[in-house]
Order: structure tokens, then C-alpha cells, then sequence
């Protein structure tokens, strides 16, 4: 049974170090964000759904929708969004917590973009 365990755990290094070769660097923390892009897009579809008039009342609901709808576009190619349109989405959410009705209902988004930016700079964007 140890031997099993130990074939099995040896394997399953072998195996994730050829992916890692075959994959290059960065590009399973790549493929992580898009996971976890798709959650938040549709964390911030919700909230714009369910908040609409509070969103607009802040100024912020015209540009939130335009960000993730480039996002939506690009969600499989996190280079090309994870500039300046991630920086102004990250922007656009500080600015909605300021709400303090809306800020209860951001704990989900905060969490995904913490792991978002913690997978961000192990693949070096």
C-alpha cells in the first residue's frame, strides 16, 4: 500500500514538472485566471442585474458594463486584458465599496480578485 502511494505520488511530480516544461512558465497560472475571470464576470453580471439603479446613481454602471463586456471578448487571453482594463475594473470596484449597502455584497468579487491578482503575479503580467 506505502508503495502505491509513494508510485502514485512520485508520478504525479513527474507528471506536473513535464506539463510545467511543456507549458512554459506562467502558463498554468494563465489558464488559472481564466477559471476564476469567468466567476467574476459572472459575480459582476449579478450585482449589475441585481443593482442597476444604485450602480447608475454612482456613475459607474456605463463603464463596468463596457470593461466586462472586453473582458467577456478576451477572457481566454489574459494578456491582453490584464493591463489597463484589469486595473480599471479593480478601480471601479474600490469606487462601488465605497456604498456601504453595495460593499456586503462584494465579498465574493474581493475574494476572486485577490486570487486573480496573486495568480497575476506568478505568471508575470
Amino acid at each position: 500500500m506505502i508503495f502505491l502511494i509513494f508510485n502514485y505520488t512520485f508520478y504525479t511530480g513527474v507528471l506536473m514538472a513535464v506539463e510545467e516544461s511543456i507549458l512554459g512558465a506562467g502558463e498554468r497560472e494563465r489558464r488559472e485566471i481564466v477559471g476564476y475571470i469567468q466567476m467574476l464576470l459572472d459575480s459582476i453580471n449579478d450585482l449589475m442585474v441585481k443593482y442597476k439603479l444604485e450602480l447608475k446613481n454612482m456613475g459607474v454602471i456605463n463603464r463596468l458594463a463596457i470593461i466586462t463586456e472586453i473582458i467577456t471578448m478576451h477572457k481566454y487571453n489574459p494578456e491582453t486584458y490584464m493591463g489597463t482594463y484589469w486595473e480599471e475594473l479593480v478601480s471601479i470596484i474600490n469606487t462601488i465599496k465605497q456604498d456601504q449597502k453595495l460593499a456586503n455584497e462584494l465579498k465574493d468579487i474581493e475574494e476572486l480578485i485577490e486570487k486573480i491578482n496573486s495568480l497575476r503575479q506568478l505568471a508575470k503580467f
